[in-house]
């Protein structure tokens, strides 16, 4: 990676970052909890960008993020060139762009990755997270609402790896929740790609001052 480029990703996404041999050096992660309010990811991320692309001798922040439900809404570089992928969330990064749909498309499917198991919330860390407070009985009651319209568990064979604690961390969520499990291969060529800063279909360049939308997704979808 060229001297240049920094890089901003959810932390959901650092085993593979690290795979692909980003050095913590150039890595600024944040917390995957900030998804769940687009407005609080947006304001992180606009902070984040603007210390990143105010560091000496930085051209390039790739910006390691789906659109998430708005929270790229309107973010723009001011000094250094902002490369993104052009998705909706960080299922093609893990997956490919050609493979199962994304976790944001109503496919009955929730997908699983080793980032997502050791930094992220899961149905089943809420499960156990509201046990804690209101029983088992109340925990699952809670849960299964929240995906009531899943079918099945995937969890992908990402260039990290996966480990005996994310098998076990998956088929314990699909049994308690009465969900199908399998495992999908990953495919990190979008990824690789976007880390390299290489123009190709499903990756956005925006110079300085140009802002990120909504309507760029539905020009380039991925």
């Amino acid at each position: 990676m060229p001297p240049d480029v920094q890089v901003i990703a959810c932390r959901a996404l650092a085993p593979e970052l690290r795979a692909f041999g980003v050095p913590p050096e150039r890595l600024r992660l944040l917390d995957q909890g900030l998804h769940r309010c687009p407005q609080i990811l947006r304001e992180e991320l606009a902070r984040t960008l603007g210390e990143v692309e105010s560091q000496p001798g930085v051209s390039r922040v790739v910006l390691v993020y789906g659109y998430c439900g708005g929270g790229l809404e309107g973010l723009a570089p001011h000094k250094a060139e902002l490369v993104l992928p052009i998705v909706h969330d960080c299922i093609p990064l893990l997956l490919g762009p050609d493979g199962e749909p994304g976790a944001a498309d109503a496919g009955g499917t929730y997908y699983l990755s080793p980032g997502l198991i050791d930094y992220g919330q899961t149905p089943y860390t809420e499960f156990q997270r509201i046990r804690e407070r209101f029983g088992d009985e109340e925990a699952l009651w809670a849960v299964k609402e929240m995906i009531k319209n899943y079918r099945e568990v995937i969890l992908i064979r990402t260039a990290a790896g996966l480990k005996r604690s994310h098998r076990l961390h998956a088929r314990r969520m699909a049994h308690l929740l009465g969900l199908a499990y399998r495992e999908a291969p990953g495919d990190g060529r979008l990824l690789a790609d976007l880390l390299a800063g290489r123009c190709r279909e499903g990756i956005l360049r925006l110079k300085p001052g140009e802002a990120m939308s909504a309507s760029r997704l539905k020009r380039s979808p991925v």
